[in-house]
């Protein structure tokens, strides 16, 4: 799997942070929970670490709440990796994903974090999750990339990237 998730990131920086691939770290992570700072990866700029980490968990705590506005202002609308121009497109989106898609969607379960820091630009977050129901049901299972640049001194997700893709049931 680890090198999966490096051809991935390869593909990822390519694609979304430069035409010049350059990755100066990667860390490993038990999960998005901010570790305490002494245990930060050596390299990063620790607010920078920090916002990014603060950016994912409150876009997926928004999901789960169905808080389509608090994750809507997690996104960076004018990213060109980012399909949703509007808030209301994204509130659209993602209540269609919770009722269709996602259809008694409960919490995901985080099994892997990447945490990954290009030399140049902005920085990546690879999640291997299961999105679940309240019984343990799985709905959805895979890696999903998030990239985060840096918009008014905030971190927001610039593109994110479902490996396998959600797939509509209609």
């Amino acid at each position: 799997m680890t090198i999966v998730r490096y051809i991935s990131c390869l593909v990822f920086c390519a694609v979304s942070i430069s035409p010049t691939v350059a990755v100066s770290g990667i860390w490993n992570l038990e999960t998005t929970v901010l570790p305490p700072a002494e245990d930060y990866p050596k390299g990063v700029v620790a607010e920078d670490f920090q916002q990014v980490l603060t950016a994912y968990n409150t876009y997926m705590n928004a999901f789960s709440a169905e808080d389509y506005l608090t994750l809507a202002d997690q996104l960076e609308l004018s990213s060109k990796w980012i399909k949703w121009k509007t808030k209301l497109d994204v509130v659209d989106n993602f209540s269609f994903i919770r009722s269709h898609i996602l259809a008694n969607y409960s919490h995901s379960e985080v099994k892997d974090v990447s945490f990954i820091a290009p030399q140049v630009g902005g920085y990546s977050l690879f999640v291997t999750r299961k999105d679940k129901t309240a019984d343990g049901t799985t709905l959805w299972e895979g890696i999903v990339i998030y990239g985060f640049r840096r918009v008014q001194d905030k971190w927001k997700i610039s593109s994110i990237l479902n490996l396998p893709s959600l797939k509509s049931p209609f």
